[in-house]
């Protein structure tokens, strides 16, 4: 659920994230662009400011030049300002030059075919809105628009003042006609002697409203906002293709953070699937070295994952096993199972089945070879049990079918054996012989008995018996005869052991039969150690000796019939008591190793 909810919210905080990002650099270059069309403005309109000082000084300065020599009338005074004007427009970037009155009427222009019109209607309403204000401060207005021309331009305004803003009869006093100033006199009308009338003209020039205009032109500006424009936008482009790339870089790290995650828990399962795995599995890489190792593998070769893994089979696995990988991975067909004998690392030796595997890459090359053992022993060990029972089942029919046959003669054996012994005289030899033969007959319809009792099914009369209380009268038939033999006796029972659903005359016989096998394999004396345990559902009764113990030659056939590696013995007594436990649902193991004693475990259920 929680990878879902990702899933669905991830594409809305990417959206989200995309568009704060465009509206982080779409303010960004609005403030850029805003910036340096604000830099650009003042540029021009100091420019344009710079122009209308130069004008302004050079045109006053003419003008007076030529009042002091006595050259230039006073109502001539626009004819300097034209050259100045003249002079101004020769400067690169400049479009247009002019001086005109409020009305808008072009006094003196840089173009002198333009002198005497007049202005458009949208540059009479630019220079309309600027007043005489205060004499002591210049105000310069700008905008952007239709030149004169009506081409893009910039132009800047400001007033004219023809001989400065300071009045006329604050710059010296009149005498005889002339305004004087002497010695020290104002800076503008300082040693000039000019008629009255001259006076009375520049006093009214000066209080006229003259307006001085120039128009520059705007490639300049056009040309660095364009360059402005193409460097935000591929700064917008790059910081967006940053930013995208960030994104995808973060999603693409989210992503491999998952398969990460999901790979380690991928191979967790693998390593847990494959040391869960009830077969052994070695796995070499193309260079034909150990890179797995499981533990039912580990179990099997008596090795250890750690140590074998970046070897080669032949360094550290049984020869079997080595031969197995190195042959698989010099063909590419699988060959058929093998099984072999292995001892494990307890020394004890199984069967195992070795299935070699060639591994190969998406493009069928070969990528290592995969070696399966299974272990076989249990199939084994219950197919050499099914053989045995089948076996002695025949045995029991083929007995049973023999017994029936020989009890008729043996019974008229025996009467005819006794009928000679009546007609012999008393304590004859033929008497004796007679006697001897009606005891065979005897024994041997004993055996036949004891045959038939071992190929019959028996029915059981099961009743909840106590463990100790079989244990104990078994125990107590055999004392005597474990006393007069030098044996020791040793018996450890759990505390509240349960009971057992069980017939007690055949589980006495069992025990009965176990321990005196026990007692006569240590004719020299020993231990008899028996133990009485509860596992889970089960009861475990352990009977050890320290007799001469059983070959490993005899130990398959200690169950058969009429086996048997005692001189006085049927070979029937261990062959009835696994039918018997078998019967109660129970198993008997047998561990023995001659000279060292013997180990009897019999499992009984609850």
């Amino acid at each position: 659920m929680k990878e879902q909810r990702l899933a669905l919210v991830s594409p809305w905080v990417l959206a989200a994230a995309c568009a704060l990002l465009a509206l982080i650099i779409g303010v960004f270059a609005v403030n850029n662009y805003r910036r340096e069309k604000s830099l650009m403005t003042d540029v021009l309109l100091e420019r344009g400011a710079t122009l209308i000082r130069f004008v302004t000084s050079g045109a006053r300065a003419s003008f007076l030049d030529g009042v002091r020599r006595g050259q230039a009338p006073v109502w001539q005074w626009s004819d300097h300002v034209q050259e100045i004007l003249e002079r101004g427009a020769e400067h690169p970037g400049v479009h247009f030059l002019a001086l005109m009155d409020g009305s808008g009427k072009i006094l003196a222009s840089s173009v002198p075919e333009a002198a005497g019109g007049r202005v458009d209607e949208e540059t009479l309403a630019f220079i309309g809105s600027i007043d005489r204000g205060d004499h002591n401060r210049v105000d310069f207005r700008y905008r952007l628009g239709g030149g004169t021309d009506h081409s893009p331009a910039f132009q800047v305004a400001t007033l004219f003042v023809p001989l400065g803003k300071r009045p006329i009869e604050q710059q010296g006093p009149r005498v005889n006609g002339l305004n004087r100033r002497g010695e020290g006199g104002g800076r503008m009308m300082r040693h000039l002697a000019c008629p009255a009338e001259w006076t009375d003209e520049l006093e009214r020039v000066n209080q006229q409203k003259y307006i001085i205009l120039v128009e520059l032109d705007l490639a300049e500006l056009n040309k660095a906002v364009r360059q402005q424009l193409l460097q935000i936008v591929i700064l917008s482009v790059v910081l967006l293709l940053v930013g995208v790339g960030g994104w995808l870089s973060l999603l693409t790290l989210e992503g491999l953070k998952g398969s990460q995650s999901r790979l380690s828990r991928i191979k967790a399962f693998r390593d847990i699937l494959i040391s869960s795995l009830p077969v052994g599995l070695i796995v070499t890489d193309s260079e034909g070295k150990i890179i797995l190792c499981n533990q039912f593998a580990e179990k099997m070769a008596s090795v250890v994952e750690v140590e074998v893994v970046g070897s080669t089979p032949e360094d550290v696995l049984a020869p079997d096993l080595a031969v197995a990988l190195s042959a698989q991975s010099k063909q590419f067909a699988s060959p058929a199972p093998k099984e072999i004998l292995l001892a494990d690392v307890k020394g004890e030796v199984r069967t195992l089945q070795l299935h070699s595997r060639s591994v190969v890459d998406s493009d069928g090359a070969p990528a290592g070879t995969m070696l399966l053992i299974q272990d076989l022993s249990q199939v084994k060990s219950l197919q050499e049990e099914l053989r045995r029972s089948e076996r002695l089942a025949a045995l029991g029919k083929m007995a049973a079918g023999v017994a029936h046959e020989l009890r008729n003669p043996l019974s008229s054996i025996k009467g005819l054996a006794i009928l000679l012994k009546s007609r012999f005289q008393e304590k004859s030899s033929d008497q004796e012989t007679a006697d001897i033969l009606v005891q065979e007959v005897e024994r041997l319809n004993r055996s036949i008995g004891e045959l038939l009792d071992y190929a019959r099914p028996q029915k059981l009369n099961k009743d909840n018996i106590r463990p100790e209380e079989v244990v104990h009268k078994a125990v107590s038939l055999i004392r005597m005869d474990a006393e007069s033999m030098g044996v020791r006796v040793n018996i450890r029972m759990d505390d509240d052991l349960p009971s057992l659903p069980a017939d007690q005359d055949k589980l006495n016989q069992v025990f009965l039969n176990l321990f005196l096998n026990s007692i006569q394999a240590m004719e020299h004396g020993g231990q008899l150690d028996i133990q009485v345990t509860a596992q889970g559902r089960n009861v475990l009764f352990t009977v050890e000796d320290t007799g001469c113990g059983v070959s490993k030659e005899d130990l398959p056939r200690i169950f058969d019939p009429y086996f048997t590696t005692k001189p006085e013995g049927t070979g029937l007594g261990l062959a009835m008591s696994m039918k018997i436990i078998e019967e109660h649902g129970g198993t008997m193991t047998f561990q023995s190793e001659p000279d060292v004693g013997t180990i009897v475990v019999v499992t009984l259920p609850c």
